[in-house]
């Protein structure tokens, strides 16, 4: 499944995310606006809006340098970790291998 997530305030980040699975994949876009990184509150509700709850979900991003990275949601507050891959398939499979369970 492939959504384009709009620019619905100015100054909001500019995205497209797709869902494989159990793994949410938001790509920056890097149009001038405000990045994913420092708008991620707000493109997750935008998701949330869509999709419904998050929760059985994992999150990847790609920032607008091309780097992967996770993005970790511990009740309200999301946390950043590294992943710092170049490929999406391999961020999620490793972000898939370093989730518990």
């Amino acid at each position: 499944m492939e959504q384009r997530g709009r620019n619905k305030e100015p100054f909001r980040a500019d995205y497209t995310y797709t869902i494989e699975g159990s793994v949410i994949s938001i790509i920056d876009l890097d149009l001038g606006s405000k990045s994913v990184t420092n708008d991620i509150n707000n493109v997750l509700d935008d998701i949330r809006a869509e999709i419904g709850d998050l929760a059985g979900y994992a999150v990847i991003y790609r920032d607008s340098m091309g780097r992967w990275d996770g993005v970790r949601l511990v009740g309200s507050s999301t946390e950043f970790y590294a992943l710092n891959e170049t490929d999406g398939e391999r961020a999620a499979a490793r972000l898939l291998h370093l989730l518990p369970g």
